[in-house]
This record gives structure tokens, sequence and C-alpha cells, in this order.
């Protein structure tokens, strides 16, 4: 469990515009968020969406939303966190049902890709292309802090991250719905994927060798 003493300095910090103890702060309280979401995730649910898609929606919502959080105390965050995360789950649990009910939609729906990546794709990627000495840390551990990582970066990083790395698309087509050149994509990628691994590194991840 986190200490409260290092929450409360994270969370002033945050809300002063530090981006770094943001993710820290949402590093820190991975494990118990992961936790609950994973015990509140039925099989359909499991076997449609993966559990990062969720906690980086909960990221990127607690970190645009910081500044409009008070500490009250001991655990107030976790409470908040938590607040964040059953929403999301409720419109993911809607959205199941709603797809479930439009039997053209399921008639429809495609195969998923065989390009499709995820996020262990992602951390290995991001990790392969680390300089520094290496490091052990966990794997669930190191989920988390790409899920904090992708969730911080800027809007269309993000974007492009999701759809060529997570979603597998082809770059012609990230391109296409994003109305951008496909050079302007390979430089996306590139610039998002290096500041993904600067991030990661400050938070701990590095290569294993």
């Amino acid at each position: 469990m986190p200490d409260s003493k290092e929450t409360q300095i994270l969370i002033n910090d945050a809300r002063k515009g530090d981006e770094q103890a943001a993710r820290r702060l949402l590093v820190l309280y991975h494990p118990r968020l992961r936790a609950r979401l994973l015990r509140q995730m039925d099989p359909v649910m499991r076997s449609k969406i993966e559990p990062e898609d969720i906690l980086q929606q909960v990221y990127f919502e607690a970190f645009r939303a910081i500044q409009q959080f008070t500490y009250q105390g001991k655990d107030s965050f976790l409470r908040w966190m938590y607040a964040i995360l059953d929403r999301k789950l409720i419109d993911e649990h809607r959205a199941l049902r709603a797809e479930r009910r439009d039997v053209r939609r399921e008639v429809k729906a495609a195969p998923a890709s065989v390009n499709q990546t995820t996020y262990v794709d992602l951390m290995a990627r991001v990790m392969a292309e680390s300089g520094t000495p290496s490091k052990v840390i966990r794997k669930d551990e190191a989920l988390g802090v790409i899920s904090a990582c992708v969730a911080t970066l800027p809007d269309h990083y993000r974007d492009v991250i999701q759809m060529r790395f997570l979603e597998g698309l082809p770059v012609a087509e990230v391109a296409e719905k994003l109305d951008r050149s496909i050079g302007s994509v390979h430089m996306i990628c590139h610039r998002a994927l290096r500041q993904l691994r600067e991030q990661a590194e400050k938070l701990g991840v590095t290569r294993d060798d």
C-alpha cells in the first residue's frame, strides 16, 4: 500500500502540473486498481477487452482531472480512482450489452486482426530500444508503467500509439484515419516511442538483458 505522505506529496505536485508526479501516482496505485478491475470483469468482457485498455482510459481521465481532486486523508485518492474505474466498467458493460442486442452488428463483426498487438508487445518494443543498464521488474508492474505513460502522452502521440501498436493498424490506415501523411505518422511513431521509453525509464522500466 502506498505511503499516505508520499501520496499527498505526489498529489500536490501533480496538481501543480508535474506530469512525472502524476505518472508516479498512477503507477503506485496500479496493482490495487488492476486487482479490482480483474475481480469485476466477467468472462465475456475478458474475451473482448484487455484490462490495460480500461486502465488506460481510467488513467487518462484521472490525469486530466487531477487538479479537481482534493486530498481528504488516507485512501481518499484510492477511492477517487475506484470511482473513475467503476464508471468505466459500467460504460463497458453497457456497450457490450448493446452489442449483444444488435444482432446485425454481431453477424457482421470482423474477426480480430491477426496483426493486433498488445500492451505486452508495446512494453517489449519500448524496453528493447532502451540503452540503459538492465533492471529486473515484474511484468505486471511494467505494464502499469506503460499504461500510465500511454495515457499521459500528448493526444496525437497517444492516438498513433493506440492505433499502430495496440490495434495493429497499418501505417497507411492510421494516416488516413488521422488525416495525416504516411511520413508524418512514421515521425509521430518514432517520437512517441522515444517519449514512452524516456518516461518508462524514469519510472524504473529498463531492459532485462
